[in-house]
């Protein structure tokens, strides 16, 4: 059977029908309010009351049969997701936080209250659902029209309290585009120390938003001049650091560059991470030596930094295997793109970098921010003609489909050797000749080849090949 669909407007028409059966006055609040002014589309609701909300809820689902509320009793909030739509249920609270945590102590409040203790005054709208009337205590929509972050009590208070809302600030401040007030912005810098008492998933929560938007450099200068930057991405932070005054050698605007310049042509938070890591090697491999700067290998530190990163943000593992390809080969395109190599060699190339191909191009395109456009011009064109070059290729021979007529069993068969690295070593040399055309990958030309130079396969080392 199918599930019907309900929208965000149709559930809150039957909120405000229930609210007048029931005789209870529900507050619409905080994010929905501020989304319908800034004409954005939003899925969460979050609706308060000063009674009992856990049975408004329950009752609430009975009535227009929809799925029972999951409940959160410390907070006094119920859930019900429908049609995609979150509808979060409160009762108004006041809440108190001991020094070394997020967790607070709650008790009942007024609908003045509860908007007092929420983050900006951006969230801090109420609309009564009865009556329609906006109830605007502190001033937020004054803020929307001005573009403006800021806190609906003492910033001190609000930051103290709990430290996340830094991070959710700037965070908001990044996507919207607005400008943090500057008492609200002392009042991050006062507390940012505090955000050591803030779980890492919450955090790592923050900043994987905070690359979702157009422009996510903002985040990361506003980050950095309140101080977080220094406690989360201290290797970020660290780009700051200046050992030449070579002009060229500005490694954290570039980086935010390449940040912004990638964001034009993704949605993928996780290969904005590589551009945002990309060069976070090049601090501990800079060397001037007669003038002349160079961070010989920082793609190869940057990739083993980056999967603590990862691990310490709490990004699945196999992202941090992608972020830290993109590091470890994001000079490769423009390298190949110099050099002219033949058919061959690209073939080598595409084998190795498989279906992260493509966004290693982009990682690379972005990564062209010269104040030379011509000299950025003609770097573009030249991995513009690579890449159609390497399409070409991988049309007419699949190679990113590529699959050796032979397997690890009978390398291990032939050679009467057990499960090892060696197998692996011989596999890859001979998918190299295949590859250059050497030997037809067809099984028995294969085994023909094997036999016939079993002792130089056995003798070859491919491990050192890049």
């Amino acid at each position: 059977m199918k599930k019907r669909y309900i929208s965000s407007v149709d559930i809150l028409e039957k909120l405000r029908e229930f609210s007048k059966k029931k005789r209870i006055v529900t507050y619409l609040v905080g994010g929905y309010i501020r989304d319908r002014l800034l004409r954005r589309k939003s899925n969460d609701i979050d609706i308060v009351m000063e009674v009992d909300a856990l049975t408004f809820a329950k009752d609430f689902a009975l009535e227009y049969n929809l799925p029972m509320p999951v409940f959160y009793g410390r907070f006094g909030t119920a859930m019900i997701e429908v049609s995609g739509v979150k509808i979060e249920f409160a009762t108004a609270r006041k809440e108190s936080y001991p020094d070394d945590s997020r967790k607070p102590y709650i008790r009942k409040a007024t609908i003045e209250e509860d908007c007092a203790r929420r983050d900006f005054t951006i969230n801090a709208i109420a609309q009564n659902l009865i009556t329609g009337e906006i109830i605007d205590f502190f001033n937020g929509r004054q803020d929307i029209k001005k573009k403006i972050i800021r806190t609906p009590v003492s910033p001190e208070r609000t930051f103290y309290d709990d430290p996340l809302r830094i991070l959710r600030g700037i965070r908001f401040a990044t996507r919207l585009k607005f400008e943090i007030e500057k008492h609200t912005l002392e009042g991050m810098k006062k507390n940012v120390a505090r955000l050591s008492i803030v779980s890492i998933e919450r955090i790592s929560e923050e900043i994987l938003k905070m690359l979702e938007a157009k422009e996510p450099s903002r985040g990361f200068y506003l980050m950095d001049d309140v101080g977080a930057l220094d406690i989360i991405l201290p290797e970020v932070s660290a780009l700051k650091e200046k050992r030449t005054e070579h002009p060229c050698k500005e490694l954290f605007p570039h980086t935010l560059k390449v940040l912004d310049n990638i964001s034009v042509h993704t949605k993928d938070v996780y290969l904005k991470i590589a551009a945002l890591l990309h060069d976070i090697g090049k601090p501990s491999t800079l060397q001037v030596i007669n003038g002349k700067v160079s961070f010989h290998r920082h793609e190869f530190i940057g990739q083993k930094m980056v999967y603590k990163i990862c691990r310490r943000l709490n990004i699945p593992e196999d992202k941090g295997k992608f972020i830290g390809r993109m590091i470890r080969f994001h000079l490769r395109p423009h390298l190949l793109a110099k050099e002219n190599p033949t058919d061959n060699a690209l073939r080598r190339f595409i084998r190795e970098m498989g279906k992260d191909i493509r966004p290693l191009f982009t990682l690379a395109k972005a990564d062209l921010t010269s104040h030379n456009p011509g000299r950025v011009k003609n770097a573009l064109e030249r991995l513009t003609i690579l890449e159609e070059r390497i399409k070409e290729i991988n049309r007419k021979d699949k190679i990113s489909s590529f699959k050796l007529a032979v397997d690890g069993y009978v390398i291990m068969e032939l050679f009467n050797i057990p499960q090892s690295r060696k197998v692996g070593e011989i596999k890859q040399k001979i998918e190299s000749l295949v590859l250059d055309g050497v030997i037809r990958n067809r099984k028995r030309d294969i085994i023909r080849y094997i036999k016939e130079n079993k002792k130089a396969l056995l003798l070859s080392n491919t491990e050192g090949e890049q």
